[in-house]
């Protein structure tokens, strides 16, 4: 039975727990690390994989005195570098949750920390490993779409408002939303393409959750509270979605873009244009890709759960219909758990640090070609 530590205890670490209970994994959650651990550790009371938990408020307090076989990192963002450079420093198997870093110093860090380490790390990148991201991988690598020539991807996010009600809200926290979103995107198509991006140009615009209400107010004490359109009861009561904040997304104070549109270059010279948005409600929601090649050309939506392939000289359409698990990010997330499983075990990372890294210095320098107004290479 593998001895498994977690650093920060939060909703995603909670997530994944759900994946390897699936699984009946052989682990035991030997310690966990969290700040709010004297509230967290009541509930877990009878769960046999907690049964010998010992809790701590401070990380490197359980790095130095527990004998572990591997860490999972699930703290807020502005954290992962510097304890995965920790873990990494102690030769551990490592689960870290994205983004890898917020920061150009930490992409750095990191970078030195993982050097030929990279395949003991997974990083959280579940639509990487979901069914229908595998089957396009397998559609593109089978040749019949022919040379690639262009990537069509969209992220309309129908639970925007979380990114403002919440912690999330916080750039200094988070890095921004490309690393908080986009990394998820420009890791299934550098996946998918094999290629790597090596210039960008973006823009981001704030033209909803944006206004003039108090900083720091809360949602409760507003007197919209039952009518505003995105305040927490009426995401909760009327919308019937998860609640993870109930800051005022119309403050002053709220924080990051709603929108954004990326154009990047691949080494050979492939164009993949990029659009996420935090306004949609609904079945307005949308995610993944078209894939356009001189043979063909393959889509898929997460939300739908379908790919199409069309062929040019056949011709010929293809639908493939696939079943996700419900709440388990369209299946991926028991996949990152077998990965992490098989890395227990002395074995390799599907999606591992190489990954991460390449999807973070991705979304940095989308983040600086915003703030630049500049077509921008992307240093690795």
């Amino acid at each position: 039975m593998k001895r498994i530590g977690f650093i920060g205890y939060g909703l995603r670490s909670e997530t994944m727990m759900k994946s390897f209970r699936s699984l009946e994994a052989d682990i035991t959650v030997a310690a966990v690390a969290d700040p709010r651990h004297a509230e967290i550790a009541p509930g877990l009371a009878g769960d046999p994989y907690f049964a010998y938990t010992r809790w701590y408020a401070d990380a490197d307090e359980l790095l130095s005195g527990e004998a572990l076989d591997g860490v999972f990192i699930g703290t807020r963002c502005s954290l992962h570098t510097p304890y995965a450079c920790r873990v990494l420093d102690m030769g551990l198997p490592l689960f870290l949750e994205k983004p890898v870093c917020i920061t150009r110093p930490q992409y750095e860090q990191l970078r030195r920390a993982a050097a030929g380490k990279e395949k003991q790390v997974v990083v959280s990148f579940p639509l990487r490993l979901s069914s229908i991201t595998l089957e396009m991988k397998r559609i593109v690598d089978s040749g019949v779409l022919g040379r690639l020539t262009m990537v069509q991807a969209v992220n309309n996010v129908p639970y925007g408002s979380v990114y403002y009600h919440s912690w999330y809200r916080d750039p200094a926290e988070t890095g921004g939303l490309f690393l908080q979103k986009a990394t998820h995107d420009i890791d299934y198509i550098h996946f998918l393409t094999g290629e790597r991006p090596v210039s960008v140009c973006a823009k981001t615009a704030k033209l909803h959750f944006k206004g003039n209400r108090p900083a720091g107010l809360h949602c409760p004490d507003c007197p919209d509270y039952r009518t505003c359109p995105e305040s927490s009861y009426v995401v909760k009561n009327i919308l019937k979605e998860d609640v993870q904040g109930d800051s005022c997304c119309f403050a002053s104070d709220t924080g990051n873009e709603d929108g954004a549109s990326v154009i990047f270059t691949t080494e050979s010279g492939m164009l993949i244009s990029y659009n996420q948005n935090f306004v949609v409600k609904k079945s307005a929601g949308r995610r993944g890709a078209r894939l356009i090649g001189t043979e063909g050309s393959a889509e898929f939506d997460f939300y739908t759960a379908e790919i199409r392939v069309d062929r040019y000289l056949s011709p010929q359409t293809v639908t493939h219909k696939f079943n996700f698990p419900a709440g388990m990010h369209f299946g991926g997330d028991e996949m990152l758990a077998l990965d992490f499983l098989r890395v227990l075990d002395g074995g390799e990372a599907r999606s591992d640090l190489s990954a991460g890294l390449v999807s973070a210095a991705s979304c940095l320098a989308a983040r600086q070609a915003d703030a630049e107004g500049r077509f921008l290479s992307i240093e690795y």
